[in-house]
């Protein structure tokens, strides 16, 4: 089927069919909000629960593309009265809701470029991130405003957003647009692909955020991935789609894995704002209540659903696929989560420089043990530190051949750290990892955070599966330590499941388990019981800091 700026086949039969019926078409003009806007002006685009309402269907705010289409020019018209213009940076720092997708839309369409923010930020990291992106005019939370605009040297343009205060397509963007009349010719600036549009900063699992400066034709390289994991192959099943994600929309992860994916094929998406942490039983009932069908959900908020909620094989009925990514997922909770929700659950691998990149392709291809293949339009190669080609069985750092239409533009206001990673020939990530002989790709972690003992390279990620696999075993981070003997041992942070007990016996079992499935040089000499480990903003464990040790040995 031919869809803009690809070709993908409607219904493929195994991994190779989509390979060989796949093509790029990437127009001259391009513009990621003219694409996000192109479903029929009657059908649903967005389906909105208000804050404390997954309870209240009938309090749900329902958007169609028109309204959209309308509501992003009526606002691009402000904007533009404003003095923003094609080029501008403006930060947009809101919750799940309709007026973020409305922000973004209406921005990209004056040919502007959008910083998204999280709403979890610091105050000093509020200031940093719109300071380093040189936003010209920021679009906020009124809540986080306040707690924010007291020293804080903000842009010349300033919208403060209550959301969820009205029922009509601008909601809470009314306020600003009260004389501005929707435009009889919108505003739609006639982009090549390759400019800027979006300055996504990344999660800072292992490092700083870094800006990294996107251009329209990421959503493009993004779509081939979306479609295979949730395997929407066909028009008619696309435009059914309802998809949702926990994940907060300032992340690329959610922004171009979920909401605008699933506007550019024509489906729903679903939304509600969130202001605390990740609630499991929240989480199935507004899925179950908004007809849910696709969703994306860190590792961490699906073995959140498993240990805290315990739902029922009909906890959500009209779930039908699930895609993991943004960390490893644990074999034993992708087949927890398989059996008791009756879903299919595919893992990918992507980031915020390079979307989409590698999976499962859900109803055609899945492995049990590594993390997948690359999806069409994609092309990986594993190389050593000199840029050279590893062979097969060999690990090596992931990289991306380029051109490719995913593929970042720059960090932002960093030659030295573009230069680092981006060359015409690929785009290397940072990741290490391992090709199978029929091309199947086992993630093996940061190539900065492998750890060396008594001479052996010891991936954490393949340890941590190993320990997420073990019954008593909630959550795991891995890491090394300095070592006089060794250079670094192994170190194992286990949260105990919640029927288990953190001993010394279970130290020594786990540490058993780690030998017979890696051999003894990879178990962990020590193995530290916490109650918890740290995530970032975007859900995934955050390994940038040192842990407090707990109970052990």
């Amino acid at each position: 089927m031919t869809w803009t700026g690809y070709d993908l086949p409607s219904d493929p039969d195994s991994y190779e069919d989509l390979r060989d019926g796949f093509a790029w078409r990437v127009p001259a003009t391009y513009n990621l909000a003219d694409h996000a806007l192109s479903g029929p002006a009657d059908r649903l685009a967005l389906s909105h629960v208000p804050e404390g309402a997954v309870d209240a269907p009938d309090r749900t705010r329902t958007l169609t593309y028109g309204d959209l289409d309308s509501a992003s020019a009526t606002l691009a018209a402000r904007l533009a009265e404003s003095g923003v213009g094609r080029g501008d940076r403006v930060a947009v720092c809101l919750p799940q809701c309709p007026e973020l997708v409305v922000a973004h839309l209406a921005v990209l369409r004056l040919g502007g470029v959008v910083v998204p923010v999280s709403m979890l930020v610091g105050d000093d990291s509020f200031a940093h991130l719109l300071a380093h992106s040189d936003a010209t005019a920021l679009i906020v939370d009124a809540v986080r405003w306040e707690s924010a605009e007291d020293g804080l040297p903000g842009p010349s343009t300033v919208l403060s957003v209550t959301v969820d205060s009205g029922n009509d397509a601008l909601g809470g963007l009314a306020a600003h647009t009260e004389n501005v009349e929707a435009p009889a010719d919108p505003p739609m600036v006639a982009t090549s692909p390759s400019d800027p549009a979006m300055i996504l900063y990344t999660s800072g699992s292992t490092s700083d955020p870094k800006g990294v400066l996107q251009s329209h034709q990421y959503l493009l390289g993004s779509l081939p991935g979306y479609h295979c994991w949730f395997g929407l192959f066909d028009e008619a099943a696309a435009r059914r789609a309802r998809a949702w994600t926990p994940s907060e929309w300032a992340w690329a992860g959610a922004l171009f894995d979920v909401v605008f994916p699933t506007l550019a094929v024509g489906g729903t998406v679903v939304s509600s704002v969130r202001r605390r942490g990740f609630d499991a039983e929240r989480a199935l009932t507004l899925a179950e209540a908004q007809g849910v069908t696709h969703a994306f959900l860190p590792p961490t908020a699906l073995r959140t659903i498993r240990n805290e909620a315990d739902p029922a094989p009909t906890a959500v009925p009209d779930l039908e696929a699930v895609m993991c990514g943004g960390e490893p997922l644990p074999a034993a909770v992708s087949s927890w989560a398989e059996a008791t929700l009756g879903v299919t659950v595919s893992e990918s691998y992507g980031q915020t420089e390079a979307n989409a990149l590698v999976g499962e392709v859900a109803g055609v291809y899945r492995t049990d043990e590594a993390l997948g293949r690359a999806y069409p339009g994609h092309d990986i190669v594993l190389v050593d530190d000199d840029g050279a080609a590893v062979p097969t069985g060999e690990t090596g750092e992931i990289a991306v051949v380029c051109p490719d239409p995913v593929v970042m533009r720059e960090y932002v206001g960093d030659p030295a750290a573009t230069d680092a990673v981006l060359s015409d020939e690929f785009l290397r990530t940072g990741d290490l990892g391992r090709f199978d002989d029929d091309g199947t790709l086992t993630h093996l972690g940061r190539k900065d955070s492998v750890i060396i003992t008594s001479g052996y390279r010891v991936s954490p990620l393949e340890v941590e599966g190993v320990l997420s696999d073990h019954p008593a075993v909630a959550a795991v981070r891995v890491e090394g330590e300095p070592d006089p003997e060794r250079g670094q041992r192994v170190v194992a942070f286990v949260v105990p499941a919640a029927d288990a007990t953190a001993t010394d016996d279970l130290a020594a079992a786990l540490r058993s388990t780690v030998a017979d499935h890696l051999g003894p040089h990879k178990r962990p000499r020590r193995i530290a019981f916490v109650e918890e480990l740290p995530t970032t903003r975007t859900g995934k464990t955050d390994r940038s800091g040192a842990l407090d040790d707990g109970e052990g040995a």
